[in-house]
């Protein structure tokens, strides 16, 4: 896939994996939008990177199609949404998650996604083509003790992509999907890991997505596990 002057959204683009993807995609001349709720970072953000911007929150269905109409009527088309804004809450046994964090992790995490994923197919169906890439993780593969509620949320966003994927089989649409393990991000910031330094940095994780994409086969379901 070439990515030279192709519109690209990104959500959660403010900082950590978000940031990174938008550095490198920028990096490779496409025309990077990124949004975030944070409007003083996304704007730090955005004059650093020299890429346009617009704030929203995932969790409002009518500010991500908001986000939407802004590309689409400033770009006349969308060929990359990545639906990348995510929360992670401490590391507990299940029965002591606190379900008010439980709801906004899911708020965040899957219905952010899923307007993301709703607003983006109005568009490139109507397009007659686009991509979408959903951000997911390794613990969206497999179960992870004390953290139900993520692994959870993110096992919501794998059925939300593969049933998608069915559904535009006969378009010229697609769904990707990228699992990478534990990057060094604020996302822990409730608790971060005591192997943190261990993780992988997040431009090193957005260059690989880069490199999938650039492919001649790239893989739809992309996993980016931490060297042993």
């Amino acid at each position: 896939m070439k990515l030279e002057n192709i519109i690209i959204v990104i959500t959660g683009g403010s900082r950590g994996f978000g940031k990174s993807l938008a550095k490198a995609f920028a990096g490779e001349k496409s025309q990077v939008i990124i949004s975030d709720i944070d409007k003083e970072e996304l704007e730090k953000t955005a004059q650093e990177l020299s890429v346009d911007s617009f704030v929203a929150n995932v969790t409002k269905p009518e500010e991500v199609v908001s986000l939407g109409e802004y590309v689409f009527k400033k770009y006349g088309k969308i060929n990359i949404w990545i639906n990348n804004a995510g929360i992670q809450i401490a590391p507990s046994i299940v029965e002591d998650v606190d379900i008010a964090k439980l709801h906004y992790l899911f708020e965040v995490n899957f219905f952010g996604y899923f307007y993301g994923c709703q607003t983006a197919l109005r568009y490139m169906k109507k397009q007659g083509q686009g991509l979408i890439i959903n951000v997911n993780s390794t613990a969206g593969l497999d179960g992870k003790p004390q953290l139900t509620a993520y692994s959870s949320s993110k096992f919501a966003i794998k059925g939300l992509t593969e049933s998608i994927r069915k559904e535009i089989t006969n378009t010229n649409v697609q769904i990707y999907a990228i699992y990478p393990g534990g990057m060094q991000t604020d996302i822990y910031k409730e608790k971060y890991p005591d192997d943190i330094e261990e993780y992988m940095p997040v431009d090193d994780v957005a260059e690989k997505v880069i490199e999938n994409l650039k492919s001649a086969n790239p893989e739809v379901d992309f996993i980016i596990r931490r060297p042993l």
